[in-house]
């Protein structure tokens, strides 16, 4: 003990600075991982939740680092504002969902950074109770389920008139409707879109509509939450 004390002084009036903005570090980035967990199984956003999840800890971390910075000097605080002023983020954010898991870690980084352990967990047992609340309470969200289908046919039969064609039987049962991608080779079309639908009965009965409107064309779906 008497030796880790030696060498904690000979680090200088910092050391302990250091040393506890490493510990809130890793906290953060547990806490980091907790919340993508919490995204991976709660989450509605389409895409691929792993890869973006990922950057939880990360976000957290890193969040824990730029408080502690501010919070120690005012020259670096006022360093650091003018250094982010001429960063651009063109990363678009696609869901809104999104934008909140982000909030949520930097959040946690803020309040880790300012030292307040204590209220960082609080508040993650707080607003995960929210989170998984709105998929069990009765809310409509508890059986929305996000599909990737795919409709391949005949031309005509994918421009006509809003109130007709396949884009049509899909908003039918489908809340959005999110069109991916559109091929055209030799009369035939190949439509791949997002859909979320309400219940899990929905997807079944999106292809038999399909089938019973377009019995020659092929059409087939993927739940994205079974492969999150």
């Amino acid at each position: 003990m008497a030796s880790l004390q030696s060498w904690l002084q000979g680090l200088g009036p910092n050391a302990d600075l250091a040393l506890r903005c490493a510990f809130n570090t890793l906290l953060g980035g547990l806490l980091g991982f907790y919340v993508r967990e919490l995204y991976k199984r709660f989450g509605t956003a389409l895409g691929d939740r792993e890869s973006f999840g990922n950057l939880f800890p990360v976000l957290t971390a890193i969040t824990v680092v730029v408080i502690f910075v501010v919070k120690s000097s005012l020259a670096l605080s006022l360093g650091l504002v003018g250094a982010l002023s001429i960063v651009r983020f063109r990363t678009a954010i696609k869901s809104p969902e999104e934008l909140v898991y982000l909030f949520f870690c930097i959040g946690f980084g803020v309040a880790l950074g300012a030292e307040l352990r204590l209220l960082a967990l609080l508040s993650a047992v707080i607003i995960s109770l929210f989170i998984a609340g709105r998929r069990y309470l009765p809310l409509g969200l508890s059986t929305r389920r996000n599909l990737v289908v795919t409709v391949s046919g005949e031309a005509a039969a994918f421009f006509q008139e809003p109130s007709a064609g396949v884009l049509a039987v899909l908003k039918e049962v489908a809340k959005d409707v999110d069109v991916q991608r559109l091929d055209l080779e030799d009369g035939r079309v190949q439509l791949r879109a997002n859909l979320a639908v309400a219940r899990p009965e929905d997807a079944p009965l999106l292809l038999a509509r399909l089938r019973e409107k377009y019995p020659d064309f092929d059409a087939s779906y993927v739940n994205l939450d079974s492969l999150m």
